[in-house]
């Protein structure tokens, strides 16, 4: 019998630089594409006109360098995490969970990249300061200037936050031992990368939360995918073993990723482009298919790398592609990279909305006429990342349904109902004519706020999606951590105590409306178009967190009694209450500080308009809560019944051996001497 084949190349001796090679190759392509982009486009330093501000040579062109820096480090970051975390078979069997030696090698290359982003973002934050102010450096540095401006502008403000967070996640990433700590820090580090895309002249074109999201998004799926390639090409410089495997693993994150970078992409130019013809015609819109030409060929070069090592994991001999086409890839998203730079910088073909109002101006469209029925509940002011995410969630639910289907497996068609309906609602909330009017109208803002809070995660939780996607994902093989993995980590993790404690989901569910709407929070959110999707964030989480608790349809680290789970819902009822009454009685209207500013010429009686908000609240908590306590008594019946059912059958198996052994125990305290003291028990 030959000997079987192995799978993968033994490992060889390498020279101790060789991992440097992709990394030095994707720094060198993404600089010598900035450098040619930037020359074409024009945005290197020029000499201002006499009397302009000029913030000089130094800021303005080392402004390109370090978010080319900036780029890099967060996706070497993301990169060499995610291979540590999830591309690396060694870390299963029987050290499960624990990071691998290879995972730490990992790691260390993800923790010196934390610390290049916390000092590029670091500098960014000052360059880009002196940038907006006009301010040379120098001048920018003496006393008080930097502290009084640095927060107050957006740009810099967002990379000073990223400088903070990379320097926390290299600490974090230092001290990691498990996988679900490095994962941790990985999200951070997300955050951290995404965060400066998040500012912008973009969000001035209109379509702010696209902007805005698909910005975000765009930056963190584009560091996955090209670290992703980096850490693969320098496992492959290296030779590590199973090589393939690490392959197949980064295989599905790339289809995401690119998929993600694909959708993304589209709508960032649709925010930041009047037409399509503006690909041509434009400087940056010839940037724009300079950067999709590039990203399809390391679309297609990752492709062609990823079947063939599919092809050579079983060839005799252990044969496996060279590291060359692997290198051709990340120079391919190297280019990108710096196209991407340059376009941060390039002026866009689009020309900012002119609105007739500052008003206008803060919600980014000309106020709509006096509210009707109609207008309010038929009409359509779409807003596409929550559209976009919601029928993305139902798609999934509904496929793994089907998948359940196929396999002969039942699922309840009340779940599929539920779970339908609850983002139909949020669709409604955030996507109807109510959505178009809330920002004016603070009575027409509660009812989308009540419908995120307490309608919608009441239809989310009821139907199960944690216990739905338990049923359809596959268990990985071999100790490995896959999606179902990490879901049941996940459940049973510190965080997800702490933050399914019944104290906790209260103060979150009910006592923060008191610190959103009593205090100068909500103007603050609804100032920033990001400040304001994160409150429609909160609103829904908030609400799926509490009914997740109270409801218990799916699994969870804290399996609360029935009198508990209805303590808890009368709390919140009580508390939600004296939210609301309060309102509904106030001689003085709430959140002036920014209803005063965007008020429409139809809204003329402002103090009318919180009290009708007031009674919106007080309605919307008296009814989910009466429908959810009526839900808990039929759980706790149909619980009973169980446990009777359940004791029913264990008495026909032994016998009724409890009665018996109460019935004796009662025999003998009958027959018990009158005065004799209570035997001990038994």
């Amino acid at each position: 019998m030959s000997a079987p084949a192995r799978l993968e190349p033994p490992p060889t001796t390498q020279a101790a630089g060789s991992g440097l090679l992709p990394r030095a190759l994707w720094v060198g392509a993404a600089s010598v594409v900035l450098v040619v982009a930037a020359v074409g486009a024009g945005i290197l330093w020029q000499p201002t006109p006499d009397g302009l501000p000029d913030a000089g040579r130094l800021v303005v062109d080392g402004i390109p360098g370090l978010r080319l820096a900036q780029l890099l480090a967060g996706g070497a970051l993301l990169g060499f995490t995610l291979s540590a975390v999830a591309l690396d078979p060694a870390a299963a069997g029987p050290t499960a969970g624990t990071v691998s030696g290879a995972g730490r090698r990992d790691l260390a290359v993800a923790v010196a990249a934390a610390a290049i982003l916390s000092l590029s973002s670091g500098l960014l934050a000052m360059l880009t300061l002196a940038d907006v102010l006009g301010t040379p450096l120098a001048e920018l540095l003496a006393p008080g200037v930097v502290t009084t401006y640095l927060l107050d502008v957006d740009v810099s403000r967002a990379h000073a936050i990223a400088a903070v967070l990379g320097l926390a996640v290299a600490v974090g990433l230092a001290m990691s031992r498990t996988l679900g700590s490095a994962a941790t820090w990985g999200l951070v580090a997300a955050v951290a990368v995404g965060l400066p895309s998040l500012t912008g002249h973009a969000a001035g074109l209109g379509g702010h939360s696209l902007a805005l999201i698909s910005g975000f998004l765009h930056a963190v799926a584009t560091a996955v995918w090209g670290g992703g390639v980096v850490a693969l090409a320098t496992h492959a410089v290296r030779r590590t073993p199973a090589l393939g495997e690490r392959a197949r693993r980064f295989g599905v994150v790339a289809i995401i990723s690119v998929v993600t970078i694909a959708v993304t992409g589209v709508a960032s130019a649709a925010t930041r482009m009047s037409s399509p013809a503006e690909l041509v015609t434009t400087q940056y819109g010839r940037m724009v298919l300079g950067k999709v030409l590039a990203l399809v060929v390391a679309g297609l070069v990752g492709l062609w790398v990823r079947r063939a090592w599919q092809a050579h994991r079983g060839a005799p001999g252990g044969a496996t592609p060279g590291p060359v086409r692997l290198l051709v890839e990340v120079v391919a998203l190297g280019a990108a990279l710096g196209l991407s730079v340059v376009l941060a910088r390039a002026p866009f073909p689009r020309e900012p909305i002119q609105l007739p109002s500052y008003g206008e101006t803060l919600i980014g469209y000309a106020y709509p006429p006096a509210p009707t029925f109609a207008s309010v509940a038929l009409g359509w002011h779409p807003d596409w990342v929550w559209l976009t995410a919601s029928l993305l969630a139902i798609a999934l639910y509904l496929a793994g349904v089907w998948q359940l289907h196929q396999r002969g497996d039942t699922w309840p068609v009340g779940r599929v109902v539920t779970w339908v309906l609850g983002w139909l609602v949020v669709i409604w909330a955030t996507c109807a004519g109510v959505a178009w009017y809330a920002p004016t109208s603070f009575a027409l803002h509660m009812i989308s706020h009540m419908a995120l809070a307490m309608l919608a995660p009441v239809l989310l939780v009821m139907g199960g999606p944690i216990t739905l996607a338990l049923r359809v994902l596959p268990a990985a093989h071999g100790g490995a951590r896959g999606p179902r993995e990490w879901i049941i980590w996940a459940l049973h993790s510190r965080l997800t105590r702490f933050v399914t404690h019944p104290a906790y989901v209260l103060v979150v569910f009910t006592i923060g409306l008191y610190g959103l709407y009593y205090t100068f929070l909500y103007e603050e959110l609804m100032a920033s178009h990001l400040g304001h999707f994160a409150m429609q964030v909160h609103f829904l989480a908030a609400g799926y967190l509490f009914y997740w608790v109270v409801i218990g349809v799916d699994a969870g680290p804290r399996r609360l009694s029935y009198p508990a789970r209805l303590i808890l819902l009368m709390a919140s009822l009580v508390i939600h209450s004296l939210f609301a009454v309060p309102m509904m009685m106030t001689e003085v209207p709430m959140v002036q500080g920014w209803y005063e500013v965007v008020q429409p010429p139809w809204l003329t009686d402002p103090l009318r308009d919180t009290q009708i908000a007031g009674a919106i609240a007080w309605g919307f908590g008296e009814l989910p809560t009466l429908v959810v306590a009526m839900a808990l008594g039929v759980q706790w019946a149909r619980s009973d019944d169980r446990e009777a059912r359940r004791g029913d059958r264990r008495a026909d198996l032994d016998g009724d051996a409890e009665l018996r052994a109460y019935n004796d125990r009662l025999a003998r305290l009958h027959a018990r001497p009158p005065g004799e003291s209570n035997p001990p028990r038994g």
